[in-house]
């Protein structure tokens, strides 16, 4: 099987895509804290959440944007077992701390 020419756009539409993500993680935990200042919430959660997606899009996207690269150029199909499941899992259970947390600061009211 030869490598597609297109092998560059094909990682640049995953990294692209893994951007567009993390924009919206980094608007909601915006968000939060924004809701945490008004309401007078700790702001931990909120900042926790965006220094996660932020650290996320350093490190994350290139690497996920290299590898893709690299694979589709040997010829082979770019998925992942285990690095989209994980990356998922990892944001369920920082939101549904997040979310944890917050249900904590209404039972103190």
């Amino acid at each position: 099987m030869t490598a597609s020419p297109d092998a560059t756009a094909v990682a640049e539409r995953t990294a692209l895509a893994w951007q567009r993500t993390i924009i919206g993680v980094l608007a909601i935990g915006a968000l939060l804290v924004r809701w945490s200042v008004v309401e007078r919430f700790p702001l931990w959660p909120g900042v926790l959440l965006t220094g996660a997606a932020a650290l996320g899009s350093l490190v994350l996207v290139r690497r996920r944007y290299q590898r893709v690269r690299d694979t589709v150029l040997t010829g082979q199909t770019p998925l992942s077992r285990y690095f989209v499941p994980a990356a998922t899992a990892f944001m369920i259970a920082l939101i549904a701390g997040v979310g944890a947390a917050i249900l904590v600061e209404y039972s103190r009211l």
